[in-house]
């Protein structure tokens, strides 16, 4: 009789041991040693604060700074408490990450831009992110942080949900196709639709199902009412990367493809979703269709350093003719990333993304099996309909893919040693 260690999942307790026969003896496996948190709990706190305030961001605000921004401000002094753990050691993607930013600066300065104050205000709010995402990636290899950053956002997407569902605080916008698109506080509806799927993922990997699928059918619900289209593939996208989970294979599928069909019925039952997508099949794509002709033509021109942050998008809407906003974004983070900052920019972030992903996949072999690969892919998707290269919801996917697969290499190496 052996004993090995069985994984944690998002909700249950702590590691316990099982017992498996075999024919011949075999070395006992090393005790289940409960450690404590090696992150500060000030410093957890503050993130489980920064996580919480995700999907709430108040673009109508009165204050100055987004929300998500200031409770990343408050994240980031608290890290002086424990700098060595927090910033430990730097992964390669990040490195990417800020070389792309550096980029950034360059075209800036190359295209002698004209908006100079909203350039600043987009720089320091990607050198926020990357230095979220630099001490995300080591804390939340942490399983005790890790387990209540997921819990905390699953809570961040119900109450979200709760309050659009509720009308609280509601923004209702008329559509041309007929119908109302709903959102909280002012918010995008795409962006919306992105966290909301994220948390929808989340939720459907907790435990008890009892809560779950209560909190993931709300959540469902208040997706749909966002009529976002890219939103409901990438619930669909990150629902399907579930469905591949190793352990209790079939249990997983089935819970997936139920989802799924709630999901699919809820979408077709919105008289209000169901034009939207009869829209898409007739070629409208909210401006899509001549906002992606107008930038591929940018690139052409201005191939190496791009437009410039900020004045690609100005770019933009002249050239499309916009009458009710001065810029339009690429609506593609591809594209985004060529118009603004080139070939010399777009090639260092997506090498970093490709690293990330790399790491969500080799994180399948942790804890958490295909949740960081699957929490990846509902983001990643929502980038291919919009840019988003500045939210929160993007890093912190990125975050969670870096940190688990780091984790789960490092376990594999210590395995290895062992043997």
């Amino acid at each position: 009789m052996t004993t090995a260690p069985l994984p944690q999942r998002i909700g249950l307790p702590l590691p316990r041991t099982i017992t498996l026969q075999t024919g011949t003896s075999a070395p006992a496996a090393p005790p289940v040693v409960h450690t404590r948190s090696t992150v500060n709990v000030l410093v957890r706190l503050a993130f489980y604060l920064f996580v919480l305030s995700i999907p709430f961001e108040m673009p109508t605000r009165t204050i100055p700074i987004e929300i998500p921004t200031l409770t990343g401000c408050i994240f980031l002094l608290a890290t002086i408490i424990q700098p060595g753990v927090i910033y430990r050691r730097i992964p390669g993607a990040i490195l990417w990450f800020i070389g792309w930013l550096w980029v950034f600066g360059l075209s800036t300065l190359v295209n002698q831009s004209e908006h100079v104050a909203l350039i600043v205000i987009q720089f320091l709010s990607q050198l926020q992110l990357l230095l979220i995402g630099w001490a995300c990636a080591n804390m939340l290899r942490d399983r005790t942080t890790l387990r209540g950053t997921l819990l905390t956002f699953a809570l961040a997407a119900a109450l979200r949900a709760g309050m659009q569902i509720l009308g609280i605080a509601a923004t209702i916008t008329p559509l041309w196709t007929g119908g109302y698109r709903t959102t909280i506080l002012g918010q995008n509806p795409n962006l919306s639709a992105i966290i909301l799927s994220a948390g929808l993922v989340t939720v459907l990997t907790l435990r008890p199902r009892i809560i779950a699928w209560p909190t993931a059918a709300l959540i469902g619900l208040a997706l749909i009412q966002t009529g976002s289209r890219g939103g409901l593939l990438c619930a669909v996208g990150g629902v399907t990367v579930l469905l591949l989970q190793g352990q209790h294979r079939v249990r997983s599928i089935l819970f997936g493809l139920v989802a799924l069909m709630l999901l699919g019925l809820a979408a077709w039952q919105s008289p209000m979703f169901r034009a939207r997508l009869v829209a898409a099949d007739e070629g409208s794509l909210a401006g899509r269709e001549h906002i992606y002709p107008a930038t591929l033509e940018m690139i052409s021109e201005k191939m190496w350093l791009g437009w410039g942050p900020t004045e690609n998008q100005y770019e933009i809407g002249k050239r499309i003719g916009e009458e009710k906003k001065d810029r339009r974004d690429a609506h593609n983070i591809v594209l985004e990333l060529l118009s603004a900052t080139g070939i010399v920019g777009a090639v260092p972030f997506l090498t970093g993304m490709a690293l990330v992903i790399v790491s969500a996949w080799r994180a399948r072999k942790g804890a958490l099996h295909l949740f960081p690969l699957a929490f990846l892919v509902t983001v990643l998707i929502g980038t291919i309909s919009g840019t988003w290269i500045a939210s929160k919801i993007l890093w912190l996917a990125f975050s969670i893919a870096l940190a688990t697969g780091a984790a789960a290499k490092a376990r594999e190496g210590g395995r290895a040693c062992a043997a």
